[in-house]
């Protein structure tokens, strides 16, 4: 018996031996930043959103899916911008305002409607996004003719 168990132990050893030499699956490298090219992209597909094009006419729980994909602009603004751009972090935080704003007053739940922050809160980004797209085209433009 006891020779069973010490064969049976020693196979153990043996396949955790050979478990440890294993690399195991390799980690993934990330991937290249886009750059501000694709920020360009994102602020071009949300300005012809509704919530953007006339905020003060939303039902502004309507307009939450538009104020997440907002979420990641502020941040965005705050990389690209340079020192010869620094608008372009300014309105990025403007906007991160109007976004914390439209939260804070539950602008997303039902019974918003009548609540004029939940419109202002709308009309803020807008004009914040407006001017984060504006900025960002002339930081776009100035490295097109440097570059």
């Amino acid at each position: 018996m006891r020779g069973v168990q010490a064969a049976v132990a020693g196979m153990l050893l043996a396949l955790l031996a050979g478990c440890g030499t294993e690399a195991g699956p390799t980690p993934q490298r990330q991937p290249p930043d886009p750059g501000p090219g694709a920020l360009r992209v994102k602020l071009e597909a949300l300005s012809v959103d509704q919530c953007y094009l006339a905020p003060a006419e939303q039902d502004p729980p309507g307009c939450e899916k538009y104020v997440t994909q907002l979420g990641s602009i502020p941040g965005a603004a705050e990389k690209y911008a340079d020192p010869a751009h620094p608008g372009l972090a300014e309105h990025g935080r403007e906007l991160e305002q109007g976004i914390q704003d439209y939260r804070a007053h539950d602008c997303y739940a039902a019974g918003a409607t009548d609540k004029p922050e939940c419109t202002t809160a709308l009309a803020d980004m807008a004009t914040a996004l407006h001017e984060v797209q504006r900025s960002l085209g002339d930081l776009l433009g100035a490295r097109t003719t440097a570059g």
